[in-house]
């Protein structure tokens, strides 16, 4: 599953690789513009569906990937979708994707959510953590030059 697929190039890849994949986002031109690229051949390992994150109900998965999504839901909403996101990985499933940390440059200029090592080090809880990596570099956003801060994330669910 692919939370915020955007143009749809993490979900062709997935899908190239044997996965089927429900590939969401809430502007439907992405999904629209993602169903036009999918060749023929992996079209029936496609689902798309419109949506904002929060309000999706996530069907059971081996893996939850959110590249650079996750920051954009809705504040107040954003423990329940980390919950939510906890509850669809079957044991040993996967999540994989980023947070935005405490001192990227859109602090106090966008309404995301940002968080600290300390809070993102914390969300791990309860996971085995395959990768926690946290990122401070000058680079480009789709508005220009910005100062990034963020966290790569690989955690898997326990299988108890």
């Amino acid at each position: 599953m692919e939370l915020g697929c955007g143009a749809g190039t993490d979900s062709l890849e997935l899908m190239r690789r044997g996965w089927r994949v429900l590939a969401t986002d809430q502007q439907p031109e992405a999904v629209e513009f993602l169903s036009r690229r999918v060749p023929s051949r992996l079209r029936r390992s496609l689902t798309v569906q419109v949506s904002p994150m929060e309000d999706l109900e996530l069907p059971k998965a081996d893996l939850v990937y959110a590249s650079f999504s996750i920051p954009f839901s809705a504040r107040e909403e954003f423990p329940r979708l980390w919950k939510k996101i906890r509850q669809a990985l079957v044991p040993g499933g996967h999540f994989a994707g980023q947070l935005f940390g405490s001192r990227d440059q859109w602090v106090g200029e966008r309404e995301l959510i940002f968080h600290s090592p300390r809070q993102a080090k914390a969300l791990t809880r309860g996971y085995r953590v395959d990768l926690f990596r946290e990122t401070e570099e000058e680079g480009r956003s789709f508005a220009g030059p910005k100062h990034w801060h963020y966290f790569d994330l690989i955690l898997e669910k326990p299988r108890r």
